[in-house]
């Protein structure tokens, strides 16, 4: 008995001493860890659109339905075209059948079009990207290409160009292929175009870098369309607009692209200024009630405001600052800027030759080169500029005189 009385006063004396140690390890633990968001969301991603950084992701890789964030390329080929002067904003254009007919189902209806009436291309621009009128869409595109199994081709071989080898995309719309006619979309019946939330980021960081000018039409907050012999207002899918019930002030959306689909589920793809920089979010198949059509907006607003809580873009290198990397010095030719978690000490910050576009310029040995840093927030977006294939030119063998002499009496007789 007086042996297990010993034994019990033991146990419980290490106990008590060993208590402190425990709970100060817990709180240790506890206040070391970073706050992570609880997007509400299948997958996510924020990025720094100057340079690439990104600052949040979850399940960036996964692919995914995407609806009408289809329309970003779509319009994006638009704009090349019309910029490359192969027609104007004032053509006007006709709808198929088909085209008119989609306009008038209930599930697929947006902006009004009628067979027998023309619109100017400004005109379905603007449906396709503020209203996300999936007709208006397929009539740009078959101004593109002629026919919209070949602009599908040209989505497909310009995201490849951009990078992102295993896109599906199957039509210019964004539906599911079921939703269409037969010339509407190419591959299987039930085929509904796919993309990562980082082959998304590619996709948009391209768009704006090339034509920033987009943007003034996805910040309009209404599109005033002609219906009969009228001019009809719509208001805007992106409800995070100034003058929309989502719109908080200090959140300033000025686009980009909602998607909806069964399959994709409710998502977003938005941009705003901030910090002196340009943020975009990406929110795929957000989570909530199903008659709660706001709450791919509410996700975009949360991660937004927890990358303003816990973040900070701040310059971490001064121009004609010399850093060391393997031994090597390089001079940098600008002042940097890079998003990093609060109260962190940039002095800890390391860097490394980036692989690909992104990143800032140095000099070496009289030779520039692009940097990275490799311990912020989440690195960067895969991002790289277009394959330019150089068409090659064979050389003509310039004819000598008597050569030419000689043909010209030869073909005399």
């Amino acid at each position: 008995m007086r042996n297990f009385v010993k034994k019990l006063i033991l146990v419980m004396s290490l106990v008590i001493l060993t208590l402190p140690l425990f709970a100060s390890t817990v709180q240790a633990d506890t206040t070391a860890s970073s706050p992570q968001l609880d997007l509400k969301a299948a997958a996510g991603l924020a990025f720094d659109e100057q340079t690439g950084q990104v600052i949040y992701s979850k399940d960036a890789d996964k692919k995914a339905a995407i609806g009408s964030i289809t329309k970003i390329i779509t319009m994006y080929l638009v704009t090349k075209a019309m910029k490359e002067g192969k027609f104007t904003e004032e053509d006007r254009l006709q709808p198929t059948e088909a085209q008119a007919e989609m306009t008038k189902r209930d599930e697929l209806t947006n902006v009004r079009l009628d067979v027998d009436k023309t619109y100017s291309v400004k005109d379905l621009y603007r449906a396709a990207w503020i209203v996300s009128s999936n007709s208006a869409a397929m009539m740009l595109a078959d101004k593109v290409s002629g026919n919209q199994g070949d602009f599908v081709k040209l989505m497909r071989k310009t995201v490849k160009d951009w990078g992102i080898k295993d896109a599906e995309l199957y039509n210019v719309s964004g539906l599911n292929n079921s939703d269409l006619k037969p010339d509407m979309y190419l591959g299987n019946e039930d085929g509904e175009n796919k993309l990562s939330p980082n082959d998304i980021g590619v996709i948009v960081k391209h768009v704006l870098d090339e034509y920033p000018e987009i943007l003034q039409t996805t910040s309009m907050a209404k599109l005033e369309f002609p219906v009969d012999n009228e001019i009809k207002t719509y208001e805007s899918l992106n409800l995070l607009l100034k003058g929309h019930r989502d719109y908080q002030a200090g959140y300033e959306f000025d686009g980009l692209k909602t998607g909806t689909t069964e399959q994709a589920g409710e998502s977003f793809v938005g941009t705003l200024p901030l910090d002196d920089t340009r943020i975009v979010t990406i929110v795929m198949d957000a989570q909530g009630e199903k008659s709660d059509h706001d709450k791919r907006f509410r996700s975009t607003q949360n991660l937004v405001r927890y990358i303003q809580e816990n973040y900070e873009r701040k310059e971490i290198l001064k121009n004609n600052q010399n850093i060391e990397i393997n031994n090597k010095k390089y001079k940098i030719n600008q002042s940097v800027y890079s998003w990093v978690p609060k109260n962190f000490n940039v002095d800890e910050l390391s860097y490394t030759i980036s692989s690909d576009e992104l990143g800032f310029t140095a000099t070496h040995n009289k030779q520039t080169v692009k940097l990275i840093t490799t311990n912020s927030a989440s690195g960067y977006l895969p991002f790289k500029k277009a394959d330019v294939k150089k068409i090659k030119h064979k050389k003509t063998s310039q004819k000598s005189w008597w050569d030419q002499i000689v043909e010209f009496f030869s073909h005399l007789f």
